[in-house]
C-alpha cells in the first residue's frame, strides 16, 4: 500500500480529478477488503505470484489511510493473468518483472476495452523474480 498510496496522494494533490485504480491480486484482496469495510481487516488468503502484494495491513498503518483517502476503485485480477501479463512484458518489450509488476498489466490487458479513449498510466515496480518461478510462468 505504500508505493499506490503515496503515488496517489501526489498525484491528487496535483489533479484532484484524476481516477486513481488500485490493482490487486484475488488471491490476497486484503488492502481492498479492507477499505471496503471500512478498516484494518485480518483475512486468510491463498498464495500468489504477486508476493509483493501479499499479506496484512499492520494496525496503524499510514498505507491503508492513504489508500482509503486517495484510490477511487480497486481491481483484483487472477493469478492466470497476472502470469499472463509477466509472459507479456517479456515477450513484447523484453523485460522480466516480477509479479506485483504483472497486477497493473494484468488489470490493463483484461479489460482494454475500458480504457479505450483515455490517458493511462501504470505504476509497476520490480524485477526481483524467483528463477524457479519466472521459469514456471515462461514455459
Amino acid at each position: 500500500g505504500g508505493l499506490i498510496g503515496g503515488i496517489a496522494g501526489y498525484l491528487k494533490a496535483a489533479k484532484p480529478d484524476i481516477h486513481i485504480v488500485g490493482c490487486l491480486p484475488l488471491n490476497s484482496p486484503v488492502m481492498a477488503e479492507s477499505v471496503r469495510q471500512g478498516g484494518i481487516v485480518e483475512m486468510e488468503t491463498l498464495p500468489t505470484l504477486s508476493d509483493g502484494t501479499a499479506g496484512g495491513i499492520e494496525d496503524g498503518s499510514v498505507t491503508f489511510a492513504a489508500c482509503q483517502r486517495y484510490v477511487d476503485e480497486w481491481m483484483l485480477v487472477g493469478e492466470e493473468a497476472i502470469a499472463a501479463a509477466v509472459r507479456w512484458m517479456h515477450t513484447e518489450h523484453g523485460e522480466v518483472i516480477e509479479g506485483a509488476a504483472g497486477v497493473p498489466i494484468a488489470a490493463l490487458l483484461l479489460r482494454t476495452d475500458r480504457w479505450q479513449g483515455q490517458t493511462v498510466g501504470l505504476v509497476m515496480c520490480g524485477g526481483n523474480i524467483d528463477p524457479a518461478v519466472w521459469k514456471g510462468i515462461a514455459e
